[in-house]
Formats: C-alpha cells, structure tokens, sequence
C-alpha cells in the first residue's frame, strides 16, 4: 500500500514536471516565432521594388525597330505588377532624325508615355547617336516634359544647367526608395566619335558627378546606382575599347569611386549592344563597381531572346535590410503573345 502511494505520488510529481516542462518550452517556442515575425517585419519595412532597362532602341523610321520597342514597352505594362516594375531606364541612343511633321524622337517618346499611362515612371538618358545626328537639343525639347514630371514625383530630383560650352550635357540624379540614381552624360561631343568622354571643365559633366556622389545620402551599403549610356569600362581589346572611355578617363573614375565602392553597386548601361557583366577592378584586385550592359532592342537576336520578334528588357529588383541594398539581374525575353494561339473569350 505504501508502495502504491509512492508510486502515484511520484507518478504525478513527474506529469507536473512534464507539464510544466511542456508549457515551458511552448512559451519558448511562442517567444521565437514572435522573434522570427519581428525580424521578418523589420526586413519586410526595407523597401523593395523593380527597375527596368531599355537599351538602344534607334528609332530611326524603321517600322521594325518601332514594333519591337512596342514590345518592350508592352511586355513591363504587362509584366510591371508581376516583377513590381516602378521605373524605367532608357539608356540612350533612343531615335533621332525623321521627317519635321514626324520627328522620329516624338514617335519614340509616344511609344514611351504609354508607360506614365500605366503608372510606371520612365527615365530617358541620351546617347551618342542623338548627338552625332545633331538631335542633342532636339532630344532635350522632346522629353523637356518628361524631365518636368520626374522633378515633380522624384526625391531630391537634381538637373544640372544647360547649355554650358554649347554642349546640352543631360546630368541628374534622384533618391528612390533607399536609392540614390545618378544618370550622367559622358557622350563625346567630338565629330564621329563613339567613346567616353568625361567633359571635366567647369560645368560639365565630369565635375557635376563628382559632387553628386560625395554629396549623396549614404545610409546603406551599395545604395548608388550609376546610369550611362556608355557604360564605364574598359575590355583591353582596342577593337572594342575605342568605343568606350579611354585608360586615362578610366583612371580618374577609378582613382575617385574607390574612395566610394563601398556605396556604388552598379553602373547600368547600354551602347555596345550586348547583355554584358563586368568588373572593374582597384590594382589590389578589389571590386569598385559593377557594369551591367543590356543588349539593344533592334539588332540580331542575343539570348534570352528567342526569335527575331522578340527583345531585351532588363529586369532589377532590389531588396533594402538596414544596413544594405541588394539587386538581383533578371535579363527578360520580351516578346509579343501569338495571337493565332490566343483563345477568343
């Protein structure tokens, strides 16, 4: 009997135990899951979003070139709640020329408003093309509105003065979302020139980048976006660099963005007609930034594309922490559905 007294007694002193040891560790595992949904909230109020890049579309009367910007610009209407597309980056050599009651840089800029229409913002950087084919002015008083409605929706939107030299240099920059956008000119100005060329005199372009930069907020780690038309590189092949900046011109940038690669990520591009990565290097073998090309939406096709129909559209989406910015590259074939394969509703 004493036995059996002990025995229950020491059979519910060990269900207390188990009991509390249960509440204990569900208490535990209620205050981690609470910890884990903190954190994700904490990391859920950095700001995430989707930028777009349109290279090189030379609208220049051509009906195909014409319907395959078309493309590109329908794929982000229709793709932009999907990928969460907020801007888009036209980096250069846009159109040029064309009869005076249809300039090809309006039909251009029609084709681009559709997408203010679906409430993505574009961003339209001049390229060598315009220059050459003496559009430079004409560029700027096409897209003068354009400008004006970005420096209305745009944080800390900044737009350096023109003309200065005679040259329409088109330098801005603007804070997104925890990013900080700096969209330069370092077309040539030179006759027949297709390279870099940095314009370091008072005024120009070279200077104005220079105080951009050190002047920018640098909250975040890998906040500064760079975009040009030309991208910012070398190869070492003199065939391909000769469309590209010169080893002195990329000496200076290298010597001053050094000094801030711990805030510069990339620098988007187009110009050479390609989807290309590159890296540019300190002599220490130290990354500074990023160049990222995208291919032209005319030319031959470049993968991703998948027929002549289709076209190139950068995709960046970027994800905001506390103390970083991140950008994960998706390079889209854009191309028009079959409508012969479209089932009538």
């Amino acid at each position: 009997m004493i036995f059996e007294v002990n025995e229950n007694s020491g059979s519910r002193n060990a269900d207390t135990m188990i009991d509390r040891t249960r509440r204990l560790f569900s208490r535990q595992l209620q205050l981690a899951l609470v910890a884990l949904v903190m954190l994700g909230g904490i990391r859920a109020c950095g700001e995430t979003f989707s930028f777009a890049v349109i290279a090189d579309p030379h609208i220049t009367g051509s009906a195909d070139r014409k319907a395959k910007l078309t493309t590109a610009v329908n794929w982000i209407v229709n793709n932009k709640a999907g990928d969460g597309i907020e801007l888009v980056f036209v980096v250069g050599d846009i159109a040029w020329g064309g009869p005076r009651a249809n300039r090809n840089l309006r039909v251009a800029r029609g084709i681009l408003d559709r997408l203010n229409q679906a409430g993505v913002l574009y961003i339209p950087i001049i390229g060598d093309n315009e220059i050459e084919y003496r559009c430079e002015k004409e560029f700027v008083d096409t897209f003068s509105e354009q400008y004006k409605r970005l420096g209305k929706v745009l944080a800390d939107w900044r737009k350096a003065p023109t003309p200065v030299n005679g040259k329409y240099l088109q330098n801005f920059s603007f804070n997104y979302k925890g990013c900080h956008f700096v969209c330069c000119d370092f077309n040539s100005r030179q006759a027949g020139a297709e390279g870099g060329e940095l314009h370091d005199f008072a005024g120009g372009s070279w200077p104005w980048f220079k105080n951009d930069i050190e002047t920018s907020p640098k909250d975040k780690k890998e906040s500064i976006v760079i975009v040009t038309h030309i991208g910012m590189f070398r190869t070492g092949v003199g065939l391909a660099d000769q469309y590209l900046f010169t080893q002195q011109d990329m000496n200076k940038i290298k010597r001053f963005l050094n000094g801030y690669r711990e805030y510069v990520d990339s620098n988007y591009s187009g110009h050479i007609h390609q989807n290309w990565h590159a890296s540019v290097w300190t002599g220490l073998f130290t990354t500074i930034y990023h160049v990222r090309a995208t291919d032209e939406t005319w030319h031959c096709r470049q993968w991703p594309e998948v027929n002549g129909g289709s076209t190139t559209v950068r995709v960046v989406r970027v994800d905001s922490d506390r103390s970083k910015i991140s950008y994960k590259q998706h390079i889209r074939n854009a191309e028009e559905p079959d409508k012969s394969k479209v089932t009538p509703r």
